[in-house]
């Protein structure tokens, strides 16, 4: 303005009324748009990345499977030709080329272990004669159990020393040790048993249900139980 019209450099003369004349804008070039990567290169750019200095005793396979990066994915964006790299080499690991890492397989919930059943009946070391012809061993519930549960109940005569035992899975708090399982001879056999949960898990190929450990073993106890009466003595 101050060329155009030959006004001092001050503009301090100017006067009411005056006309002015106004010069255009001189028009400013806008910048140039950037480069528009294409094709591998914007794929390369927008990859997230992290360069590795190679260390002794390290190859290609185990630097992959060190990051999950596929082997052939590293030697493509590092344009090697062979699986060689050498000590101190530098590589660039493609992490956007990691494969997917697949979540977890859901599985069934499995309960925590149940505590050891409290034992109630026969007290320890009780004893059962000639009039005892039913001995039921009674215990205290360890809460619902599912449909898959049961209590295992194991009985051993101790005095037969032959490994003779009982194993039977009860649903209720209490079973009777079957007359078949009294002993033959007039001795008291001490009887050992204990209580436990179970869980089927399977099946046998004869269809026999197949058991786990649902929880801890109760404390054992032991009764007596006579079987037959003593052989009469004859007096000559």
């Amino acid at each position: 303005i101050i060329i155009l019209n030959n006004l001092p450099a001050s503009c301090n003369a100017l006067t009411i009324g005056q006309v002015l004349q106004i010069p255009f804008p001189t028009p400013t070039a806008s910048p140039p748009p950037p480069p528009t990567l294409e094709g591998a290169a914007a794929t390369e750019q927008a990859c997230e990345k992290v360069v590795i200095t190679v260390q002794e005793n390290d190859t290609l396979s185990s630097i992959a499977a060190n990051y999950a990066v596929p082997q052939e994915a590293i030697k493509a964006f590092n344009g090697l030709s062979t699986d060689t790299v050498f000590l101190a080499m530098q590589i660039q690991i493609p992490l956007c080329m990691r494969a997917a890492t697949p979540g977890p397989t859901p599985t069934p919930t499995t309960p925590p272990p149940y505590p050891a059943p409290n034992l109630l009946l026969p007290t320890d070391g009780a004893s059962f004669t000639l009039a005892n012809d039913v001995v039921t061993l009674q215990w205290a519930s360890i809460g619902a159990l599912r449909d898959n549960e049961v209590y295992q109940v194991s009985v051993e005569d101790v005095t037969e020393g032959e490994g003779r035992k009982l194993i039977n899975y009860v649903t209720d708090t209490k079973f009777i040790v079957p007359v078949s399982f009294r002993p033959k001879d007039s001795l008291p056999h001490v009887m050992r048993w204990n209580v436990t949960t179970v869980r089927q898990f399977g099946a046998d190929d004869q269809g026999e249900p197949i058991w786990e450990s649902a929880g801890a073993m109760s404390k054992e106890r032991v009764f007596s139980w006579t079987g037959a009466a003593p052989a009469s003595t004859q007096t000559p």
